[in-house]
């Protein structure tokens, strides 16, 4: 497998996901500064070097947590302790084979809402972007996620491994104050006025204490 030389740290990346734009169809890379990048590639040839990079079996992660939260498809990823892919719809595909689906930093995640005209919204490193999935679906494998995580880092415990802790939190970048809206081309468009006024409803994530038990309702 060759590497995609992304020109950072894989720990600075935030989330990437396909786009349409005069460049084609491609990979915009959002990093937890709030930063992104266009890459000519495709958002699963990207997932899979970042897979090689860190030495781990895609299929294998898919198939031993697959069957922690009942699911073959879809499965959130989990390459590192510190690195859990969240997978979501961000578009429909315009022709046949054509990706829809973007991965996103489980500890990226800010935030889930609803605009004025019910699409659903993830909050990432300082940017809103629209879905294409009903909110409940996106808070069940939000929590498919949380639970993913739990059980990764009891094993790694288990197996008396190091849990990389990542560097301090106060040396690392963190994304703007003010949130930036992405549009589907991967530019960015000047928010029209704030959530509050367009009447976008806030959801509040569920807690860690809740995820074990919301996880077994869900599947």
């Amino acid at each position: 497998m060759q590497f995609l030389d992304l020109g950072r740290e894989v720990w600075e990346l935030g989330a990437f996901w396909p786009v349409y734009n005069q460049m084609g169809d491609v990979t915009l890379v959002l990093w937890k500064n709030g930063e992104f990048d266009l890459l000519p590639t495709s958002a699963s040839r990207l997932l899979k070097s970042l897979a090689a990079s860190l030495a781990v079996d895609l299929r294998q992660v898919r198939e031993i947590y697959g069957r922690e939260v009942a699911r073959k498809l879809l499965v959130p990823l989990a390459l590192h302790d510190q690195f859990l892919l969240v997978p979501l719809k961000v578009r429909t595909a315009l022709i046949p084979g054509d990706e829809a689906y973007g991965y996103f930093d489980l500890s990226c995640i800010q935030g889930l809402q609803v605009s004025a005209e019910g699409v659903t919204e993830l909050i990432v490193a300082g940017c809103i972007i629209s879905l294409r999935q009903r909110l409940r679906s996106v808070e069940e494998q939000l929590n498919r996620a949380r639970h993913i995580e739990w059980l990764y880092q009891l094993r790694m415990v288990e197996r008396r491994l190091p849990i990389w802790l990542g560097r301090p939190r106060e040396k690392e970048q963190v994304p703007p104050a003010e949130l930036r809206r992405i549009h589907p081309s991967g530019e960015l468009e000047p928010e029209k006025s704030s959530d509050k006024e367009e009447g976008t409803r806030a959801v509040p994530s569920t807690s860690s204490n809740q995820t074990s038990s919301s996880n077994r309702m869900s599947t």
